[in-house]
């Protein structure tokens, strides 16, 4: 392996710790409806508050992508930490709901949002070109291990101490995650000026992007409906509890990034995209099929392959695409990741509750499963389109 295509360099270990450290502080606010509900608010009050957040959350992401670009990573990682930890002192100071409170809720989501944005955007800059898919894989771990260990740190503190030293813990992390980024390189960044802030009509977006940016919110709904309903949906069906099943999940995607994070880069990126898709369209379309609790922990370990290998994959095929404009690219594609998630909620949940759960798993993984298929016919094009030739990273 020539030494440009070493992955392990200090600004990519840096970079995981910066990613672990932010969202360890980040994932705290999972238990954020335990606060709401502290205050008095009820089930309307926290569905509010999520939606407010959310709401800033994937606002924020269209102009953060250009600022990324023409100020740089760092100075946007370091603002947007820094946002995040006051925010989370801002909450030693809330005695009751209300407007205050609601600007804190904008204030940490506009935060955890620039970050989520701004962190990937820098690994992608920092990983070789060669090893994108494995690179991008192997950081995400660090997300995915934090949703596993900050609920289990955030009820801990709040069962000792409260919520006071559930904030001020969500700052520490954030501060330290400061620290790791003060440390960074600065990366070279495009400049755009204002007036090309938007692609100009001379240099249109590829198609290929667009098909990236549908299959993100696919995958987005797709994982909404095991994220938001598989609970209730167990509970349902007494094969409760669900938590085993999203360790399952969680476990096997953590699994397959480390064992396997290296096929995309080396088999081509659509093709495992595709078998990605089909892992998670037969978990969905198996799901509400099964009659056990070892079925399903199965389907979850299907549908966590899928998930290990599917977002790093849509990532890493992004950023090919962006060329200098990778923040704005990587902008995009957070903001319809998060977008599958919130504009397909309550359409799942009316087909839930007007046709059934059976139903309403079964059409997810078939649009899955029809991903999978389109994107095997992409994948077939381009070994066609570079048949003679050396396959390229973009095309395969």
């Amino acid at each position: 392996m020539q030494i440009r295509d070493r992955l392990l360099t200090r600004s990519f270990v840096l970079a995981c710790a910066m990613q672990l450290f932010g969202s360890l502080a980040g994932a705290l606010y999972i238990l954020f409806p335990l606060f709401v509900r502290s205050l008095g608010g009820s089930e309307v009050t926290i569905g509010l508050y999520a939606g407010i957040g959310a709401a800033a959350a994937v606002a924020v992401r269209w102009p953060m992508g250009f600022l990324l670009d023409r100020l740089g990573r760092k100075r946007i990682m370091l603002a947007a930490t820094s946002l995040h930890a006051a925010a989370s002192l801002g909450y030693l100071a809330v005695e009751g709901l209300g407007p205050f409170c609601a600007a804190l809720v904008i204030a940490t989501s506009v935060a955890g949002g620039a970050m989520f944005t701004s962190f990937v955007t820098y690994a992608s800059d920092v990983i070789p070109v060669t090893r994108r898919a494995q690179g991008l894989a192997w950081f995400g771990l660090w997300g995915m291990a934090s949703n596993g260990l900050s609920p289990l740190l955030g009820e801990w503190l709040i069962r000792r101490w409260g919520f006071g030293a559930f904030f001020l813990v969500a700052a520490l992390l954030a501060v330290s995650c400061l620290a790791i980024i003060a440390s960074l390189e600065e990366r070279d960044h495009s400049r755009p000026s204002l007036r090309t802030a938007v692609l100009p009509h001379t240099t249109p977006i590829p198609p290929a992007f667009w098909l990236l940016m549908s299959l993100t919110f696919l995958f987005g709904a797709a994982e909404a409906s095991i994220f938001t309903f598989l609970a209730p949906y167990v509970t349902s069906v007494g094969l409760s509890p669900a938590g085993t099943i999203f360790f399952v999940y969680a476990g096997t995607a953590v699994f397959v990034r480390i064992v396997s994070g290296h096929l995309p880069d080396r088999l081509g990126r659509y093709p495992m995209l595709a078998l990605a898709f089909l892992l998670y369209g037969v978990a969905l379309y198996l799901l509400p099929r099964v009659g056990d609790r070892a079925w399903l922990h199965a389907t979850g370990a299907l549908a966590g392959a899928g998930h290990g290998y599917a977002f790093p994959i849509l990532a890493a095929l992004v950023v090919d695409l962006a060329g200098q404009r990778r923040g704005r690219a990587v902008s995009w594609f957070t903001a319809m990741f998060d977008l599958g998630h919130t504009l397909s909620n309550p359409a799942l949940g009316a087909l839930a509750e007007h046709l059934g759960y059976r139903a309403m798993y079964s059409s997810v993984g078939l649009l899955a499963i029809a991903a999978a298929v389109i994107t095997a016919v992409r994948a077939a094009r381009a070994r066609k389109h570079d048949r003679g030739g050396p396959p390229t990273v973009r095309n395969i």
